[in-house]
């Protein structure tokens, strides 16, 4: 969950938007000790010209609603697909019903709440559960502003897991 969290930060701090964060898009090593983020076919520059309205593009399950309602856009679109892909990556399964691939499934997507992270999983961390609840708000000022600040709040589930 961090090493993914980092690889994002790393594309925002370079000044850019990823625009298809989704589990596919993460490779990791065979050994398991590392994690890549891949795929920047549809990554765009985070200015002012790239993010207005217009063409929805990511993979339909994890994209922000903002995009699919064909609102202004910024890395918080991005946000919100990594909190999809971690909620997936601890329940086996999409905050909500998985679409066809088609398009239509997004137009759903963050339209009700998804069922708290403990049902799937009970020995979740709190703070991770809090986190992926929070990058999965539907109205992107609801969410983290930035991976930075995702980062830093789960700081304290690094420092417990040192003790």
């Amino acid at each position: 969950m961090l090493q993914a969290a980092d690889a994002l930060q790393t594309v925002h701090d370079a000044g850019f938007i990823h625009r298809d964060v989704c589990p596919r898009n993460f490779v990791c090593a065979k050994d398991a000790k590392s994690l890549k983020l891949i795929d920047f076919g549809l990554t765009v520059p985070s200015r002012k010209e790239f993010q207005q309205p217009g063409i929805r593009t990511g993979t339909p399950n994890y994209m922000a609603p903002e995009v699919v309602r064909r609102r202004p856009t910024d890395q918080r679109i991005d946000i919100f697909a990594y909190g999809v892909s971690m909620y997936e990556m601890f329940a086996f399964e999409l905050p909500w019903q998985r679409g066809s691939g088609d398009g239509l499934a997004a137009m759903g997507n963050a339209q009700s709440k998804p069922r708290p992270l403990e049902a799937h999983y009970p020995k979740i961390h709190p703070t991770i559960r809090d986190v992926i609840h929070k990058c999965l708000e539907p109205e992107p000022d609801a969410r983290f502003q930035t991976m930075k600040q995702m980062l830093n709040a789960m700081k304290s589930v690094k420092h417990e897991d040192a003790k």
